[in-house]
């Protein structure tokens, strides 16, 4: 058999967008779970009035601020320029800038870890069937 005029980028080009797209749903599932596990806290309090980091945004607590941290992102380049994979990345992120005690969290109550073990068999069912 003999395939003519197979156009190999093009066909390239599809299996990256549905690759993308299944990559995608797959980190939306793994967020779901790890905003269903992510500890909320119980107390909020204001920005430091005094001491070494008074008056410092990160330093006041809100509930659920964590939990509302955790988001999915597409990258394509990392922040120096340089392409990530011939396709990009899609990543899940807990913590930012005002929930900066993502990875302390983590370390003594896991909600992280236990939502990638959870729904691995998912995560793989989504990105090989759709």
């Amino acid at each position: 058999m003999r395939v003519v005029n197979w156009n190999w980028k093009e066909a390239d080009e599809m299996v990256a967008k549905e690759t993308r797209k299944r990559q995608i749903k797959a980190a939306n599932v793994l967020a779901d779970e790890v905003r269903r596990r992510c500890p909320a806290g119980t107390e909020s309090r204001p920005i430091a009035k005094r001491g070494v980091y008074a008056g410092q945004p990160w330093t006041s607590r809100d509930v659920g601020r964590l939990k509302k941290s955790v988001r999915v992102v597409e990258r394509n380049e990392d922040k120096y320029g340089f392409k990530l994979a011939p396709y990009g990345e899609v990543r899940v992120y807990v913590g930012h800038y005002m929930a900066w005690y993502a990875a302390i969290v983590e370390y003594y109550k896991p909600f992280m870890r236990p939502s990638i073990n959870k729904t691995m068999s998912q995560i793989k069912n989504i990105l090989e069937n759709g």
